[in-house]
């Protein structure tokens, strides 16, 4: 295995950096075939996956990368197979990071692993000589990946590669743009800022969130880092990194390494091009966003694979994210990020006697609406309810309509241009709303119905509400109980797959709307799987 200074080494982490979208857990066929192409590619080391202390749910092969797993495997000869470990594993193990180790690793002499990268946040570093000197002493090399890298000023970056270099037991000095928030000056700069207490090899790990991994791996090697890495087609945690298809091509053309790009080509095209569109890892303006404001990448993958997060309440939470910070990743930040875009349970508007015991018809875009067009406007023109538009109905004409009621913040913005067009109210929780929504909506009568949001609660006043998720349905059933409906008729609430969380969302907010108001009669009088009475717009009093 070379870890001189001047030779280059190029690394792949597919498998370990991959398993986030999958939990590591691929196909028997697929690993042979990836075995094959890179090492047919002319790549100099395999990080197969990670070595996870156990975890409370199902992970696969490829999270604890057993060197019994890895003896079945079909291994390349002359190519370095590599884990990653998580620094939190180590040092929280009972006995600390030294009793770690013992306990994951054999002998490198009796497992077929040669090389052991840890990752580690910049405050658990420090921490980690003790367990990377056993590491070195059971024959591996030792690699220590310093994540969000990204911001750290050279003093902190200097002084903890210092450290490493007096703990005279690691190889390679890796850095992560965990965030995806470098740009190629700042990839520059951190390998300066290491050299003043490092003199062996470094190495870089990119994202690709704002497009530049590709760019950042290259320019850190013209900074002279000796280690590069990637993953096919890109596939990793987020945004995903630097696609190692690419980096060969770029590699073979600048006469920087003896490597065969065209050895995965097909790999890329079949294989993983297909998984690529089933999971979605890559660029796009989430996560450009997230790079560009420092937020843990997690945030938005989750996001993305929940159905219950539509575009808007992505942004919406990415602009929460960027007020309260998200470096760092969290369920519980996600909640409140969600929450914190809807903070006012009261506005100025008062909703109170606006219905005056009419009928409220709160009319969706599901298809059962568009359907049902024509029976829709007839009940209207037949019992002159208060009709209720969530966001922008298009089977409704405008003056069908009564008001229209939204409250994603982004969604306001990208309909303002609309709600000015149609000529209707528009009933939203302004003062919660970021600058520039009321503003965009110059022109429009704004009833300001207040919201917020508060998870297990919904409470209806006369000028705002606490809901349970910031979902409009919910907002809507707030404002018909305040504004004194006699009765709630709901249409194009259609609902969505079998398995899909919006519908359990949709089930509490019922749930506890009839709690709230358990006096007012709530129906679906279009078609709709979600459990609440259902009736029909055709009946002549539905």
């Amino acid at each position: 295995m070379t870890t001189g200074r001047d030779a280059l080494t190029v690394l792949d982490c597919t498998f370990r950096d991959g398993g986030y979208y999958n939990d590591w857990d691929f196909p028997p066929d697929l690993v042979g075939e990836y075995l094959s192409a890179v090492t047919t590619a002319g790549i100099d080391a395999v990080e197969i996956g990670f070595r996870f202390t156990p975890k409370e749910r199902f992970y696969g092969a490829f999270a604890y990368s057993t060197d019994a797993m890895l003896a079945t495997l079909p291994l390349p000869a002359g190519v370095t197979l590599g884990v990653m470990c998580n620094a939190k594993d180590l040092l929280v193990y009972p006995g600390g990071g030294e009793a770690a180790v013992e306990a994951l690793f054999a002998p490198a002499g009796d497992s077929p692993l040669e090389l052991v990268r840890v990752a580690a946040h910049f405050a658990e570093a420090p921490k980690l000589g003790p367990a990377l000197a056993r590491l070195k002493a059971k024959g591996y090399a030792v690699g220590l990946n310093l994540m969000q890298a990204g911001g750290k000023t050279a003093e902190e970056l200097g002084r903890l590669a210092q450290t490493a270099s007096g703990w005279g037991c690691v190889d390679v000095l890796y850095f992560g743009d965990s965030l995806g928030s470098m740009d190629p000056p700042m990839i520059a700069a951190t390998i300066a800022a290491l050299r003043r207490g490092w003199a062996g090899p470094v190495g870089v790990h990119t994202h690709n969130n704002m497009g530049l991994g590709l760019a950042n791996s290259l320019a850190a090697i013209a900074a002279g880092a000796t280690w590069i890495d990637g993953t096919i087609t890109g596939m990793g945690r987020g945004a995903g990194n630097t696609r190692m298809e690419f980096l060969l091509l770029e590699l073979a053309r600048k006469g920087l390494a003896r490597v065969r790009p065209e050895a995965l080509f097909r790999l890329v095209c079949e294989r993983f091009e297909p998984m690529q569109a089933r999971y979605g890892w890559g660029p796009n303006l989430f996560y450009y966003l997230a790079g560009l404001y420092g937020i843990h990448p997690t945030y938005v993958q989750q996001m993305s694979a929940d159905g219950r997060y539509e575009a808007p309440d992505i942004l919406a939470v990415i602009e929460a994210l960027r007020r309260s910070g998200g470096a760092s990743f969290s369920g519980d930040s996600l909640r409140n990020a969600v929450a914190a875009s809807y903070r006012e349970p009261a506005g100025a508007w008062s909703a109170a006697g606006w219905a005056d015991g009419r009928p409220l018809l709160a009319v969706a875009a599901g298809p059962g609406a568009a359907r049902h067009r024509e029976a829709l406007l007839a009940y209207i023109r037949r019992a002159d309810p208060v009709v209720v538009a969530l966001n922008h109905v298009p089977t409704l004409p405008p003056e069908a309509v009564t008001a229209y009621a939204a409250c994603h913040p982004t969604r306001l913005l990208s309909n303002a241009p609309l709600y000015r067009r149609l000529g209707r109210p528009v009933i939203l929780p302004a003062r919660g709303a970021p600058a520039g929504v009321v503003e965009a909506l110059a022109g429009v009568e704004v009833l300001d119905y207040g919201m917020a949001v508060a998870e297990g609660r919904f409470e209806v006043g006369a000028t705002g509400c606490t809901v349970p998720a910031p979902l409009v349905a919910a907002y809507v059933l707030a404002l018909a109980a305040a504004a004194g409906a006699r009765k709630v008729l709901l249409a194009g609430f259609d609902g969505y797959g079998a398995n899909d969380p919006r519908n359990q969302e949709m089930a509490e907010v019922i749930a506890l709307f009839r709690k709230a108001a358990p006096g007012l009669p709530l129906a679906a009088v279009t078609p709709s799987a979600h459990r609440l009475a259902q009736s029909s717009i055709y009946l002549p009093e539905p």
